[in-house]
């Protein structure tokens, strides 16, 4: 569970995030590609999404720094297996591929 600092540092970090910027694992795999910041998220195309103007919503939770790039916390198979459960997937057929 977040503590209430991690929330926070989440929220400051994605106030410092920029459409166009490359999104990578923690292990600095590229993901994806940030689509805009809305609503408390940001938006990512996927480089495994089907159809390709699909979006991908990450919570800033998730973030753990951005310099040039957004890298998130979290492994590519941590995200794929978090993001198939996710309502936007189920909604646009978004599945793992394993």
């Amino acid at each position: 569970m977040m503590t209430g600092n991690e929330k926070e540092r989440g929220r400051q970090l994605l106030a410092t995030i920029r459409e166009g910027m490359e999104v990578v694992d923690s292990d600095g795999t590229r993901i994806g590609t940030v689509a805009r910041v809305e609503g408390g998220h940001f938006k990512i195309v996927r480089i495994d999404q089907k159809p390709r103007n699909a979006h991908q919503f990450v919570s800033p939770e998730l973030i753990h720094s951005v310099d040039d790039r957004v890298r998130l916390s979290r492994s590519w198979d941590e995200l794929r297996r978090l993001w198939a459960h996710d309502e936007f997937a189920k909604h646009h057929n978004l599945r793992p591929r394993i």
